[in-house]
């Protein structure tokens, strides 16, 4: 491609050696001032090798099969794309392609040619060969900065006998045209796969009903091909119970209401099968794709699966409210033991060192064990409702559940009056599941407990059952109370009774603390067999009828690969000295009444005692005589600085004394939330002389 100056005054007839003047009619200078002034990249080009070049390819060739040729021999259209001569190229064309000057372009025009442009010059040659007078084709250039922009060339081409081969070219860039058009396809695609790939059903009708679209989804629910579906009359797919109240809304757009319009309906499957359908109605009020008249858009979706979630979110959330009850009430319960149990130790404590102090003989004494009796029942109600609580187990260990509970048969056979009889069906060979073996025993006994009131002393049936069952959702619609158990593998011991069954209400509130159906009943325990289920990962599943008898069951999760542990009776300790005279003690608590009890415990014992009121006095203390305290007991739960970061602090100080701990709270909670590893012991309140002693020699002579 080349370049030749254009001269305003005299263009060359390269075919007859003569130019163009204003004489021959043509005034090229107010032709020149518009070819300039355009805001159209024109060019003019001088093609008169080009054709001789074009034709004499034709010649050889042959017109018909041209541009296959041409595709054959792209040398050709190389050689072409040199024959051709540039005279001029406006000043938009000069922008157009990031030059300086029409001198730079003009020398430049070789780097504007992409690959893709040669394309467009075989459009044009095939044009110029079958001597047509005008082109239109798209094109693609580099401008001289790089920039790649697409154009629409047009172009007036002289006819094969004239006497001037000049060439018009108007290449109008289309760049942002194509991005446009892309950009509105690529959105129309996604609209499509939006509306197509929509979970619900979308439909379009006119005024009168007739359906103009439908979407995948409505496809599938009316269970009827497209092609069937559109033309049809929208209240054709209506049952007709809901074809009168479609008449009215039709009416009513009719009408000019342009709400939006919320309703149930039903359609008709093509089965027969009536489909519930809550649809919302929008009126396209102009025209839509080419239609002349406005559109109702309906997206309808079905009911029937939205009341089938509607459902299962009540559950859940009955659940939740049933979990969170049951979690406050057992925040309470943990918060009351713990500090009743304070009390306690101030109770007992005392009437234990008055007791010790009179006579056997002295009146005084019948009421004092009268005291302490009540009160080691006020310990045991604590004790329950810290099972209730939550507490962790003491101590989980892979246990077969079975054998579990044939070890309490005999226990299981006192509970049950002589008129009732009691049926095991143990299961062989269990999965193991971890357990804290005294607490899960005391779960089987007041569940046997709860069936032999239900019983009564008429007499009846219960029968005790293990096994393991792998739990699918369906299953886990009986869950009454405990953890949200997921499908899987679970064990089971089970407890069916013929007594007098229970009602739906009375299910629902059976776990609560002190709810009894028994006028004399405390209620606790199955509050604390929930607890200490809930504690081990469990859940309760109960059903039952008002004179149909129980079953109430729990279930743990199976423990896949675990070994039992071995079931070896535990040894005993080798014998220690009680005597604990001269020893020195760091008391700290703080509460006065609990440290004073604690204090006279210690004295009668032969112990020195110093006596903190806080974490921050015992570091104080222990910071300034730590060499001659032989051991320390911590509470747990102290304002300030509690026992946990008490005693961080003061194994800095001395790491090897013996550290105590003492709570209103279970021992495991304690243990699991302090983080201390290195107890040397735990002294559960309320606690008596015998208690401190054996815990407290333990860790001293042990």
């Amino acid at each position: 491609m080349k370049s030749r100056s254009f001269d305003s005054g005299a263009v060359g007839d390269t075919r007859q050696g003569r130019g163009l003047r204003g004489d021959e009619g043509l005034d090229l200078t107010a032709w020149k001032k518009v070819f300039e002034s355009t805001q159209v990249p024109l060019f003019i080009e001088d093609i008169s090798d080009v054709r001789e070049v074009i034709t004499n390819a034709v010649t050889d060739a042959g017109t018909r099969g041209f541009r296959n040729w041409l595709d054959a021999h792209p040398h050709f259209v190389v050689q072409v794309i040199s024959a051709v001569k540039i005279l001029h190229a406006n000043q938009a064309a000069v922008r157009l392609n990031a030059a300086k000057s029409e001198a730079e372009l003009l020398v430049s025009l070789e780097n504007l040619v992409l690959p893709e442009t040669l394309n467009a010059f075989k459009d044009l040659i095939c044009v110029i060969a079958e001597d047509r007078r005008y082109y239109e084709g798209h094109c693609r250039y580099r401008a001289l900065d790089g920039r790649e922009y697409e154009t629409l060339n047009k172009a007036w081409i002289p006819a094969k006998g004239d006497s001037f081969q000049l060439l018009a070219l108007a290449t109008i860039d289309v760049t942002d045209l194509n991005a446009a058009k892309q950009a509105l396809a690529e959105s129309e695609e996604r609209y499509r796969v939006l509306i197509e790939t929509a979970r619900d059903v979308i439909i379009r009708h006119n005024l009168s009903g007739q359906i103009t679209f439908v979407n995948q989804a409505g496809i599938e629910l009316l269970g009827l091909p497209r092609e069937e579906i559109i033309g049809m009359s929208g209240a054709a797919l209506m049952t007709p119970a809901s074809q009168e109240d479609a008449l009215k809304r039709r009416e009513a757009r009719y009408a000019g209401d342009t709400g939006l319009f919320l309703y149930e309906t039903e359609f008709v499957h093509s089965d027969g099968r009536a489909l519930p359908l809550e649809v919302s109605s929008t009126l396209l009020p102009g025209p839509v794709n080419g239609m002349g008249e406005p559109q109702v858009l309906l997206v309808a979706r079905d009911i029937a699966a939205r009341r089938k979630s509607a459902a299962e979110a009540r559950l859940v959330d009955d659940r939740l409210r049933e979990a969170q009850k049951f979690e406050s009430l057992g925040v309470l319960a943990g918060g009351i033991a713990h500090d009743f149990n304070n009390l306690l130790v101030t109770i007992l404590g005392n009437a234990e060192l008055l007791r010790a102090d009179l006579p056997d003989t002295d009146a005084k004494q019948d009421s004092l064990g009268a005291i302490m009796e009540a009160g080691e029942q006020a310990a045991e109600l604590c004790r329950q409702m810290q099972a209730y609580a939550g507490a962790a187990p003491s101590s989980s260990e892979a246990h077969d559940l079975s054998a579990v509970v044939g070890e309490i048969q005999p226990l299981v056979q006192a509970a049950l009056s002589g008129s009732s009889r009691v049926h095991f069906e143990l299961a062989a060979d269990l999965p193991a599941v971890l357990i804290d073996v005294p607490q899960m025993s005391q779960v089987v006994m007041n569940m046997v407990n709860n069936a032999a009131e239900a019983v009564g002393s008429g007499g009846g049936e219960v029968m005790i059952r293990t096994g393991v069952k792998n739990l699918k959702s369906e299953d886990l619609s009986k869950w009454t109370a405990g953890e949200e158990l997921a499908p899987g593998r679970y064990v089971f011991c089970e407890v069916r009774d013929s007594g007098c069954g229970m009602s739906p209400d009375t299910i629902a509130r059976m776990f609560e603390p002190f709810m009894s159906t028994k006028f004399a009943g405390r209620g606790l325990g199955m509050s604390a067999a929930l607890g200490i289920v809930k504690s081990h990962r469990g859940a309760f599943m109960v059903e039952s009828q008002p004179d149909q008898g129980a079953v109430i069951a729990f279930w743990l999760p199976a423990q896949a690969d675990v070994a039992y542990e071995a079931s070896q009776k535990k040894k005993k300790p080798a014998r220690i000295s009680y005597d604990l005279n001269g020893r020195t003690i760091l008391l700290v608590d703080d509460e006065p009444r609990v440290r004073a009890v604690a204090e006279s415990y210690l004295r009668r014992l032969g112990c020195h005692v110093l006596s903190a009121a806080d974490g921050f006095d015992a570091v104080r203390l222990f910071g300034l005589r730590h060499e001659e305290i032989d051991a320390i007991i911590l509470d747990y739960t102290m304002p300030g600085m509690d026992g946990a970061t008490a005693s961080r602090r003061l194994r800095v100080i001395r790491p090897e004394v013996p550290l105590l701990m003492t709570s209103g709270h279970d021992e495991a909670e304690v243990r699991a939330n302090s983080g201390v590893q290195d107890l040397a012991g735990f002294v559960a309140k309320p606690y008596n002389l015998r208690q401190l002693n054996e815990v407290l020699a333990l860790a001293l002579n042990g």
